[in-house]
């Protein structure tokens, strides 16, 4: 690969965020910092703009119930390099599709000598729409290190054609948007050269303790594992990642982390793992081998796991080797709606698992859905049954989020082709509601949309009351750790976050 010369500048846009949602999640890019790993390890020219870090305390309106953190577009524009021969823009969650769009467009306008590449989940789940609403060159689908790497030399050096990469769709000669075939996932993780850091403000993150997870003083993000072998309906995973689940091998992942503590001083790690815990084998190795090494950190598992490895014996070695919060996600309490939705748990197994981590030591947060098509007053029910015994069992915290189709996912293609939504501007502004419990949308016909909020938050009432009837004690030690700037649980952390953005100014009021 001829690269003498290449400048690339890869953008992480601000992020969005509901006035109404408590939680402003500030993550470090690490899918960003892996794929200008790949870049800068062929010898290109690498700059990256991580728009949040650059401006974490400034916020701007956008729309009437939205706000826009980080850096505004005028301000990203302004730190391209102007002789930078192509810009590549990251883009995460669909909701947030308009932003990223704008974004797009600002900077063709500005840099039309510029190639414009993009990628991501939703780029992934819908390369069409994105090629016909903005000017980019071309679309890296799934897995994104090799792919963007072969982009950029076939559209710098034109010694290749698009045509002739896996995982890319852009436009031919005549202005037909031209999808290739899929790209064969990386099969040794342990391959890929670690995430840039270097090319990022990590230190800003590091110094607030930002992180996907609960506050734990310095947290680096790592990834363990890719993939899920798992097809639930609502998840997009299957068409970004596969259903092939790949581990790294320990020993790679633990020199990764003692590299962390060295040079950057972490103190805790969040695990960006779809699904890390799948094997029993591996994660006992990943605890035993901590502990072997003598190693001294905290770890979590923010992003919601699988209970069937997760017996008391595995959720003690958990805790010994510093593993302190952890996210269940069975999604529902009924089982006719687990089967619909194709997760495939027990919900007696879940609840032994959330007791036995809990007499662990472990801080246990639990995720639930409601609103899923064809969900009846009787399926929520049980849910509302399975709160408490969850409640009852120990867990820590509840969040109920609504149904959100998801492009990508089996229930989006279904409620696509029975006309059920529509891509207008509406149906961005309807996904906020996922996270948004004062604006949910119903996609049961059992169920509307107001009375989706009162479930909603009846749900998330009757969780906390007969978790603090239960131990009386926990609320009490919430605000006191809040108080002397402390975090243990998501509850904890929500509310210091809605704390800090109260103190928060918007740009231009």
């Amino acid at each position: 690969m001829n690269t003498a010369g290449t400048k690339v500048c890869l953008i992480r846009p601000p992020i969005l965020c509901p006035k109404s949602h408590p939680i402003v999640q500030m993550t470090p890019p690490i899918g960003l910092a892996y794929v200008a790993a790949a870049l800068k390890a062929e010898g290109l020219d690498v700059a990256v703009i991580d728009s949040l870090a650059e401006a974490f305390d400034t916020r701007h309106a956008w729309g009437e119930d939205c706000y826009l953190y980080g850096l505004g577009i005028e301000d990203i524009l302004d730190r391209i390099d102007p002789a930078t021969h192509v810009i590549g823009v990251a883009t995460a969650f669909t909701f947030e599709w308009p932003v990223y769009r704008e974004l797009i467009r600002r900077i063709s306008a500005r840099f039309a000598d510029a190639y414009l590449i993009g990628g991501g989940e939703h780029i992934t789940a819908l390369p069409e729409l994105c090629l016909n609403e903005t000017p980019l060159d071309a679309a890296v689908l799934g897995e994104g290190e090799a792919i963007t790497v072969q982009v950029v030399d076939a559209l710098v050096h034109s010694h290749r054609n698009l045509s002739d990469i896996h995982g890319v769709a852009y436009r031919d000669a005549d202005g037909k948007i031209v999808i290739t075939p899929r790209h064969q996932r990386i099969r040794n993780l342990d391959d890929i050269p670690p995430p840039a850091w270097d090319l990022l403000p990590i230190e800003r993150y590091l110094d607030r303790g930002y992180g996907f997870g609960v506050s734990r003083g310095r947290s680096m993000p790592v990834i363990a594992s890719r993939g899920c072998p798992y097809q639930c309906t609502f998840c997009s995973n299957p068409l970004m990642w596969t259903t092939r689940w790949t581990a790294r091998r320990v020993d790679d992942l633990l020199d990764e982390l003692e590299h962390y503590q060295n040079r950057y001083g972490a103190e805790n790690f969040d695990l960006y793992d779809l699904t890390a815990i799948v094997k029993k084998d591996w994660i006992v190795e990943f605890c035993d081998k901590i502990q072997e090494r003598g190693l001294s950190f905290t770890w979590q598992l923010p992003s919601g796991t699988r209970s069937e490895a997760i017996d008391a014996e595995v959720a003690r070695l958990l805790f010994h080797s510093g593993c302190r919060n952890m996210s269940y996600a069975p999604e529902s309490g009924s089982e006719t709606v687990l089967t619909r939705i194709k997760k495939k748990i027990r919900l007696d197994d879940i609840l032994q698992s959330v007791d036995g981590a809990v007499r662990a030591g472990l801080n246990i947060k639990v995720n639930l859905m409601f609103g899923f098509p064809g969900e009846t007053w009787r399926e929520i029910s049980q849910s509302f049954g399975f709160i408490c015994k969850l409640a009852w069992a120990g867990a820590h915290d509840l969040s109920i989020w609504a149904f959100s189709p998801y492009p990508g996912s089996e229930l989006f293609a279904d409620l696509q082709s029975r006309g059920k939504i529509e891509m207008t501007e509406q149906y961005y502004n309807d996904l906020r509601s996922y996270s948004d419990i004062s604006q949910s949308q119903s996609f049961s016909e059992h169920i509307s949309d107001g009375m989706l909020r009162t479930l909603r938050w009846a749900g998330t009432v009757l969780f906390y009351v007969v978790a603090w009837l239960r131990r009386p004690w926990r609320p009490f030690g919430m605000v006191f750790n809040v108080l002397r700037g402390k975090q243990e649980s998501r509850s904890e952390l929500a509310l210091a976050s809605f704390l800090r953005r109260m103190s928060m100014k918007t740009n231009g009021k």
